[in-house]
């Protein structure tokens, strides 16, 4: 960390640096919150990555960085959420060439939406931004609603159904900034969750070659080993053969990894923004955005109805069908969750497991 920190001309090395910088917050949050110096360095890290302009890959990494901190140490860190939203929106008011890193400094913002709603509204009114007399917070959800179809994968979807979720739930003196765009809230959301669908079927396909090519690995060793008991398979005649072969695997396996490649970009929508985890990306995690969704709509319905229709007033045929395939969705994806949690468990438990000696069946 003291390179990146000490010297502009390494600031590259976040690169190389950041799966060691995303394991000191993750592994051992407590060991990483117990000393404020850590915290101080990851923010001055992110902070000259951000203002040095080494390039948007980097700032991209230096964004998550971010997220991570706010996501992992939810609760902990709140001195450090104005710094951080400020760094990121800053960061926006200059040229950004690619979508990826405009939608990672606003997933910072979104994950401070996440991490405490009411702070981050008081931050942003306190936020004086250069160049700009536009209130903060109207420019941030509006440049977050107009750029809802660029998060990709399955992470920053989520991360984004979650924060638009927390904005529709704001409590009934919400800004205007809020109000304002409310009959495109659920239209985002539903854009989301189409896309949301089909990352999680990409990423379920994707996790199903992955196992059936390990099945083949190991079938394949099992018939080197048996191979090499074998002292006819390999003669020196064979040679020649055995070197045709080898290229050929290797030609196939060339043509295997463009094909994952296409896969990559075609299918998962993933980058390598999505190898560094945070809570919201472990299995176990107990919110579910499907569940979010369904329970605010239906909590706003009954306790703001106003609020409620505002919301909803404009929804077109397929757009409710499409919410109520959610609903659905949420509830088999609750089921699956309990069913899993009894199974490891150890299964149902039947208190009364006592048989009578005998059964009466009637005369």
């Amino acid at each position: 960390m003291y390179c990146i920190k000490r010297s502009r001309s390494r600031l590259l090395c976040l690169l190389d640096m950041m799966p060691a910088l995303h394991n000191y917050i993750t592994v051992d949050t407590s060991a990483f919150l117990s000393n404020p110096r850590y915290m101080e360095i990851m923010y001055t890290i992110c902070k000259l990555v951000l203002k040095s302009d080494p390039g948007e890959d980097p700032e991209s990494h230096a964004a998550k960085l971010l997220e991570v901190i706010l996501l992992q140490c939810k609760g902990l860190v709140d001195q450090f959420v104005p710094l951080f939203v400020e760094l990121a929106l800053e960061r926006l008011t200059r040229e950004v060439k690619t979508s990826e890193l405009r939608t990672m400094c606003l997933q910072v913002v979104i994950a401070a939406l996440y991490y405490n709603p009411a702070l981050l509204l008081e931050t942003l009114n306190n936020m004086h931004l250069p160049n700009t007399n536009e209130p903060i917070l109207s420019q941030f959800i509006r440049q977050w609603i107009d750029d809802t179809d660029c998060f990709l994968g399955v992470h920053d979807r989520k991360m984004c159904i979650l924060g638009l979720c927390t904005l529709m739930d704001t409590p009934s003196n919400r800004p205007e900034a809020i109000t304002a765009v409310a009959q495109q809230l659920i239209s985002s959301l539903v854009l989301l969750f189409e896309g949301l669908k089909r990352a999680y079927a990409n990423r379920a396909l994707a996790e199903q070659d992955d196992s059936e090519g390990e099945e083949e690995e190991e079938e394949e060793d099992i018939d080197a080993v048996i191979c090499e008991d074998d002292d006819d398979v390999i003669e020196e005649d064979n040679h020649e053969y055995l070197e045709a072969l080898e290229k050929s695997i290797g030609g196939a396996d060339v043509d295997a990894e463009e094909d994952d490649e296409d896969y990559d970009e075609d299918g998962l929508e993933e980058t390598q923004l999505e190898t560094y985890e945070t809570p919201l990306d472990e299995e176990d995690y107990p919110v579910d955005e499907f569940a979010v969704f369904k329970h605010t709509l239906e909590k706003l319905r009954v306790q703001d109805p106003g609020w409620y229709n505002v919301l909803t007033c404009n929804l077109k045929a397929d757009q409710v069908k499409v919410i109520q395939e959610i609903y659905t969705l949420a509830d088999q994806r609750l089921a699956a969750k309990t069913s899993k949690k009894i199974e490891e468990q150890g299964g149902y438990v039947f208190t009364n497991t006592s048989v009578p000696p005998a059964f009466n069946f009637g005369n």
